[in-house]
């Protein structure tokens, strides 16, 4: 047995040997580094999106589309705006009925092969999206607003039809579609596979180099047509430990770290002079997603009573250490255009215990409660193994739920099978009873998105892909909605998010801040583009961004030694580890000579 478990030891620190070597060689490689008067910024991802385009990036990184957009350009920016900038556009006028809008584009647009940009590429990518298969920007195409067709008015001109009424079309898609270059996507039938080839944008940065798993390079858009990035190359190593980033922005291998600071580390990094940690609205939430086509869970007082019982200021205090707001039971993010005004969460343990009550859930004593078939109360909750925080949540909110007397156990998966767990398919409905997840700036700044995520299941929207939730007067709500003018809307949309805080299909349990580390004499124009964070185009433009104060070009003996004293502590653990097996192996064998 002690051999097996030496052995494993072995295997196991040869795997974090290899690790160690992986994360340092991605963080070490500077062979393309930039050259003599130009500016570097290096800044970490967690994963690896393919060769970013709108079709093949993985959303293995917290945030993607920041990512591609710095790659493409969409008709206006951003969709966070209720009347959002225009930036391809240079106008967009809808006809009396909003079923038509004609887009003038701005002159002299290229892509970065330095071909023109025009109306036509425009029409194409409307076009494209609406016949390639679903994906994360199709639904704003083929669902609301249901585009129609388009016509090519002139070079600069194009003129897009909808079926029905499309108000928001300048915020959606319209700020959010990334448009592509027809002479490189007419050929290509089958998008999802097109993973080779460097894509083709008209964004502020081209991707001049991929090593796939571990980096990619982007340099500055000479051309663009609002001025030549403030930075010249990105350099962007993949390195998945949370931990690892972290520590390399301390030493200096590092400019910035595109995920959220952990609340752990949060203090460290504030106690450095030579780090700047920034705090902005993220427009994400985090949340327990019930099954509502199961039992009990189909029954709204006992998703309202669970609701009631969890005490969300407590969990942002304790897990997030005060970086966020506590979830509100209307759950659209109370800085979004769109959020009911008076939204909050109730908390009402009393209330809680008379629902179960009325829901046929008696307790005796202070144990579970039992439906009236002597079933006891109890459930499991999916969540991602790598996830930390949403880890300490639920061991939070388990003991919140034990004074109600329902017994919540947490079931911890690595990302691939949780998606398998909870994502509908041939088999039919999931049959989980309720996951951890989130929902990033895009759900929350989208004036349709109760009707995309909450919409009974059914050819609208994609409810069924999250809760399974159902209510026909919600329906008629989002329904009527998506066809309304902005500000018309609003009393309808708060309508809708009433239902939904009663009827509670998911429990929002807090609105994380943004919380992103970087270090100032490496880059210092970086701005929070709300929604977006720091690590976005407007970061790197002139009209938007201070330039920064020191090229980030990383001195080679301190990359060297780091990635040297890494892989020594490693070999040593090794070594350690062989020579403990020759003990045991040499004590086993004088026993069975006595």
């Amino acid at each position: 047995m002690a051999r097996r478990t030496c052995v494993f030891l072995v295997a196991s620190l040869i795997a974090l040997a290899l690790g160690i070597a992986a994360s340092s060689q991605a963080l070490a490689q500077e062979d393309d580094a930039g050259g003599e008067g130009q500016t570097t910024v290096r800044a970490a991802l967690t994963g690896f999106e393919n060769n970013l385009t709108p079709f093949t990036i993985t959303f293995a990184t917290g945030r993607p589309d920041d990512l591609l957009m710095l790659v493409y350009d969409s008709l206006f920016w951003s969709q966070t705006k209720e009347d959002p900038e225009a930036w391809l556009a240079e106008s967009a006028a809808p006809s009396d009925d909003y079923r038509t809008w004609t887009v003038k584009l701005r002159p002299n647009l290229t892509w970065h092969d330095g071909r023109p940009l025009t109306a036509e590429d425009v029409k194409f990518t409307f076009d494209y999206f609406k016949d390639a298969p679903p994906g994360r920007w199709t639904h704003h195409v083929t669902d609301v607003p249901p585009y129609d067709s388009s016509e090519v008015v002139d070079e600069r001109t194009v003129r897009l039809r909808f079926a029905a009424p499309a108000p928001q079309f300048k915020i959606l898609p319209g700020a959010d579609l990334p448009i592509l270059p027809k002479h490189v996507w007419e050929d290509i039938e089958s998008p999802g596979t097109a993973t080779e080839m460097l894509p083709v944008g008209s964004g502020p940065y081209k991707l001049t180099r991929i090593v796939p798993d571990q980096r990619y390079r982007l340099e500055a858009n000479e051309d663009y047509f609002k001025g030549k990035p403030l930075v010249d190359v990105l350099e962007l190593p993949i390195v998945r430990d949370t931990s690892a980033a972290f520590q390399a922005l301390r030493t200096g291998q590092l400019d910035i770290v595109t995920e959220d600071v952990p609340p752990a580390v949060v203090e460290r990094l504030e106690e450095s002079d030579q780090i700047e940690v920034h705090r902005g609205h993220d427009f994400a939430s985090t949340e327990l997603r019930f099954n509502a086509r199961k039992e009990p869970f189909d029954n709204p007082r006992v998703r309202k009573a669970i609701s009631l019982a969890i005490d969300r200021e407590a969990l942002v205090e304790r897990v997030l250490q005060g970086d966020g707001e506590p979830g509100n039971d209307n759950w659209v993010h109370p800085e979004s255009p769109w959020a009911l005004p008076d939204g909050e969460h109730e908390r009402d343990v009393e209330r809680a215990r008379q629902m179960l009550d009325q829901a046929g859930f008696r307790r005796r004593g202070e144990g579970v409660r039992e439906s009236a078939d002597g079933e006891p109360l109890e459930f499991s909750v999916l969540v991602s193994s790598l996830d930390a925080e949403a880890l300490r949540a639920l061991q939070l909110v388990e003991r919140q739920l034990r004074e109600i007397g329902v017994d919540m156990n947490t079931e911890s998966l690595d990302p691939a099978a949780l998606r398998q767990r909870t994502t509908p398919g041939p088999q039919g409905p999931p049959q989980h009873d309720a996951y951890l997840g989130t929902f990033d700036w895009h759900a929350h700044t989208d004036p349709d998105t109760l009707y995309f995520f909450f919409h009974s299941p059914g050819k609208k929207g994609i409810g069924a892909i999250f809760t399974g939730w159902s209510n026909q007067r919600f329906d008629q709500l989002v329904e009527r909605a998506t066809t309304m003018e902005l500000d018309e809307r609003k009393p309808v949309l708060h309508d809708a998010q009433r239902i939904l805080a009663e009827e509670a299909p998911l429990i929002t349990l807090w609105y994380r801040e943004d919380v992103t580390a970087y270090r100032p004499a490496a880059y210092s124009g970086w701005i929070d583009d709300s929604g977006h964070g720091l690590f976005t185009k407007r970061s790197f433009l002139e009209p938007y961004a201070e330039v920064g104060t020191a090229d980030a070009v990383v001195d080679e003996a301190t990359d060297s030694w780091w990635w040297l004293v890494l892989v020594a502590v490693a070999l040593a653990l090794l070594v350690a580890a062989v020579l403990l097996i020759r003990r045991r192996r040499s004590a086993s064998e004088e026993q069975s000579f006595e």
